[in-house]
């Protein structure tokens, strides 16, 4: 029988294609690929040989020039990290903006801070979404088995990481059962004492066959304010979260297996408004309420002898979210408006096609590897006031101009391949992308009522080069080169905004401002370069059961046409604007039996010219340096160790020019001291130990209102939690 009528009836898919969009033929290419599979392997199912590596697709050799950190469970419990920002504290290149709620905060990587700059995906499906100072980042830690953090763009990626990548993968019943079993539970309840934190989680997995790996879990987190050094609490800083996991594995043969994850996070709670700004009264606090719900599926493929390296994805990420603004609370409702409702509502579908394909032609090493991605980003926003004169008059039909709807919809496709001879091994790549933005609603209805387009596309080519050398030494020493273009669209806020917020006003374009204040078509990408040198040690054993490995790396990153620069320059709209970023980092890790730890370092500092001025990179986090010692007694069953970071001074705007211009100054470092213990009395059972900030550092997060000093940080916490698993 032919696999693919086991799927497809007879003339059921006839006629239709050419109507299809991009991301339905993916899809569809994903469905026929998985019912062919089937069709053709179903007689021959045999039990995989299942480990932690045989359930993701395999690391590629393409370019061992990227610079890239993996945060593993035991990590993730050892500091009992309560949110992904908290997992990756210590990461060479990467700091957190805002804070300290997980809603408050965006990734910054390499200086790049914005929500938009660095990509994230959960089980492969893309989360990024833009509401003004938000992180909305809503991954529960607890359910994820690794964090993998890419530092710099990557032609693999996707289009608009300047930044980097950071990947969350959920766990499996493999990561959980013991040998032999086929069932399992697991319970963990859990405390914090700086804002009175209790976490509970259940987990249920089984193997029900050896083929089959089902998983299902339910996390609760709830807290009051934070409590900051001085004793003082952090207004709007609560949090209450629920969190939900459901995954399930089918392992055709060895090298088969289809897969599926749902994840959902719903949060209540008061917040401040600008939450990335992190500085309660400057908009106020609202009312916040989050439903954010995130599926996955995937197909993955090995065999052919090397030639079939397949994963396919498809994912959706969905968020509703609302603020209630009350009277008196923001400054956008007052007893004219009566209270005041923002409702904003994303879908974010992925669907991506990769395959890698490694083979050898005499003395030559080939991998060659190929990549389809379309990703489609939507948003609908409605802003409702109790007054209906108000609502008629600068809010019709819900519509706010200042936060219009609409969507960006991107097609990429990426080749690299990688040559190798002996020691070295040569890796050019190509992308191609299309993005195109779109108003939707009112927005729309203005573009056209205004004669300006109401979708702006951008067509962008970019290429990457990689270089390599095992150096002749008795150590596995590799030196590494690496060159990346990137590029960043303007965003639906960016090229859709009418109002105080749009920078198509007469302050920036004089004579040369749209009728309509909205800049439409007058933007072009954003343009980056980067290139860094690397000196990695893949590895090496210093002692039996003791292994070192480590990294160097220098980058240099030049960004043009800033977005921000958007503004007239004699007679044309120019993006003159311009930055330049350059760094160290330094990462070691030393694992064995007894003993384990890390040795990090990070130092990133440039210049920003805004068309108008020179100033400092002041999204650049401070120098970093993060040390990380442990060991494990009575054959692991007690560990215990401390982590120590120093952050050194960072610039920072500390004030306004009368012409509304920045004026750096610097924020203060400070040092962290964390400790931690923990206790296995049986394979079953379970308790943890960890005090952060032991010394009760006073100090700020990072990235206040526009650049400034941001909020107070969390003072000393002594966080605590038991397991039990059946």
């Amino acid at each position: 029988m032919d696999p693919a009528r086991a799927c497809f009836p007879a003339g059921g898919v006839a006629g239709g294609i050419g109507s299809l969009s991009v991301l339905r033929i993916i899809v569809g290419v994903i469905f026929f690929t998985a019912c062919a599979v089937i069709g053709s392997v179903r007689a021959q199912v045999t039990a995989p040989v299942v480990t932690v590596e045989g359930r993701a697709p395999r690391e590629p050799d393409t370019d061992r020039a990227k610079t890239a950190t993996i945060v593993d469970r035991d990590k993730l419990d050892r500091y009992q990290a309560a949110t992904v920002f908290d997992a990756v504290a210590g990461t060479p290149g990467v700091s957190v903006n805002g804070g300290p709620r997980a809603s408050g905060m965006s990734f910054n990587i390499r200086g790049y801070g914005d929500t938009d700059d660095v990509l994230i995906k959960l089980d492969g499906a893309q989360k990024n979404f833009e509401k003004y100072r938000f992180g909305g980042t809503f991954i529960e830690p607890e359910l994820l088995q690794s964090i993998k953090v890419t530092r710099g763009p990557d032609l693999l990626s996707g289009a608009g990481a300047l930044g980097g990548t950071v990947e969350a993968t959920t766990r499996d019943a493999v990561d959980l059962l013991r040998p032999g079993e086929r069932y399992g539970a697991r319970l963990k309840y859990g405390t914090a004492s700086v804002n009175d934190e209790i976490t509970r989680t259940g987990m249920a997995f089984a193997r029900p066959r050896d083929d089959v790996d089902l998983l299902v879990a339910a996390t609760r987190r709830t807290g009051a304010e934070y409590r900051t050094a001085d004793g003082t609490t952090l207004p709007d800083s609560n949090v209450n979260q629920r969190s939900l996991l459901a995954k399930g594995t089918w392992f055709l043969t060895d090298a088969v297996s289809l897969g599926w994850t749902t994840t959902t996070v719903d949060n209540r709670s008061r917040e401040a408004y600008d939450a990335t700004g992190g500085v309660p009264g400057v908009f106020g606090s609202v009312l916040r309420g989050v439903d954010d719900t995130t599926h996955s599926a995937n197909l993955r493929a090995t065999g052919a002898g090397g030639l079939v390296d397949f994963t396919a994805t498809v994912g959706q990420s969905t968020t509703k979210l609302t603020d209630l603004h009350r009277p008196g609370q923001t400054i956008f409702a007052n007893a004219i408006t009566g209270n005041l409702v923002d409702s904003f509502a994303y879908d974010v579908a992925t669907a991506e096609v990769k395959n890698a394909s490694r083979w050898r032609t005499g003395a030559f090493g080939h991998e060659f590897i190929g990549l389809v991605q379309h990703v489609r980003n939507t948003r609908d926003v409605q802003r409702v006031t109790e007054n209906a004169t108000i609502n008629s008059s600068l809010y019709p039909g819900g519509f706010n101009p200042a936060q219009p709807p609409g969507s960006r919809d991107s097609v990429g496709v990426a080749a690299v391949h990688s040559l190798s001879l002996g020691p070295f091994t040569v890796s050019p790549g190509v992308r191609w992308d299309r993005n195109a933005v779109s108003a939707e609603g009112r927005a729309r209805e203005n573009m056209i009522r205004f004669g300006q387009p109401a979708e702006v596309a951008y067509v962008q080519t970019t290429a990457s080069l990689g270089l390599t050398w095992r150096l002749p030494t008795a150590m596995p020493v590799i030196l590494g080169y690496r060159y990346v273009q990137a590029f960043k669209p303007p965003l639906i806020d960016e090229v859709f905004t009418q109002g105080a917020f749009s920078r198509c006003t007469v302050p920036n374009l004089g004579s040369l401002t749209p009728p309509s204040g909205i800049c439409g078509n007058l933007y072009r990408p954003e343009r980056a370069d980067t290139q860094e040198w690397s000196l990695t040690l893949p590895g090496i054993d210093v002692r039996p059961g003791l292994r070192l490995d480590g990294r160097l790396a220098y980058f240099r990153n030049e960004r043009r046409h800033l977005l921000l620069s958007l503004r007239k320059m004699g007679d044309e709209v120019t993006q003159a604007g311009w930055e330049h970023r350059e760094g160290v980092e330094f990462e070691s890790n030393l694992n064995g039996r007894r003993y384990f730890g890390g040795l990090s370092y990070t130092r990133i500092q440039g210049q920003v010219y805004d068309a108008l001025r020179y100033l400092d990179l002041f999204d650049a986090p401070g120098d970093t340096i993060a040390v990380s010692l442990g060991a494990r007694f009575f054959s692991g069953k007690i560990d215990l160790g401390l982590r120590y970071r120093d952050v050194s001074a960072r610039s920072a705007v500390i004030g306004l020019t009368t012409g509304n211009r920045p004026i750096v100054g610097r924020q203060a470092g400070y040092e962290l001291l964390d400790v931690f213990l923990g206790f296995r009395p049986s394979p079953d059972v379970e308790y943890r130990v960890a005090v952060d900030n032991v010394m009760n550092e006073a100090y700020f997060l990072n990235n206040g209102f526009g650049g400034g000093i941001g909020a107070p940080a969390p003072g000393r916490s002594v966080r605590f939690f038991v397991a039990v698993q059946f």
